[in-house]
């Protein structure tokens, strides 16, 4: 019984400290380890963005074609050839899915302004959003919004699920 105790409270002492990142978001890429996002060493921007009426409001995070460029991702010059048909799909922790063009994303393509952010008007997003969710303030419609982000894939369209030839 004592051991069970001493156990049960070693496992909330570790959940406590956050070693189990319950909140992290895992990043995946075909040939690398699958790995827990560190957004820290990133620069930070703001966007102004409005969603469902919303007036504009103050988002804080990264670009996530910076969080794609620091794990290694073929972006600028690398992004050619059999790179132009790779995306990147986002998960929320219900399950729902985006997915962005790899070349969307990069400043030398489609620079489509997509950010992870983790604070809205300087304050850390609540547990219903956060805590990660995407902003994508030139969207006409907020559906790639996407709140509680848990994954990020990295993914070579020649790896993917292809249509059957008509």
């Amino acid at each position: 019984m004592k051991r069970m105790v001493a156990v049960v409270g070693l496992v909330g002492l570790v959940l406590a400290s956050g070693v189990f990142a319950a909140d992290a978001v895992h990043y995946t890429a075909p040939g690398k380890a699958a790995v827990d996002l560190n957004t820290a060493s990133l620069v930070r921007v703001e966007v102004k963005a409005g969603a469902h009426g919303d007036a504009p409001s103050a988002w804080q995070g990264v670009n996530l074609i910076d969080v794609l460029r620091a794990q290694g991702a073929p972006v600028g010059k690398a992004l050619r050839g059999k790179a132009l048909a790779n995306f990147v799909r986002v998960t929320a922790a219900d399950g729902y899915q985006v997915i962005f063009s790899l070349a969307e994303l990069d400043p030398d393509f489609g620079g489509s302004k997509v950010v992870l952010v983790d604070k809205h008007e300087g304050k850390p997003l609540d547990a219903k959003d956060g805590p990660y969710r995407l902003v994508v303030p030139d969207d006409a419609r907020p559906a790639r919004w996407i709140h509680s982000v848990t994954a990020i894939e990295l993914v070579e369209a020649s790896t993917a699920e292809r249509a059957p030839k008509p």
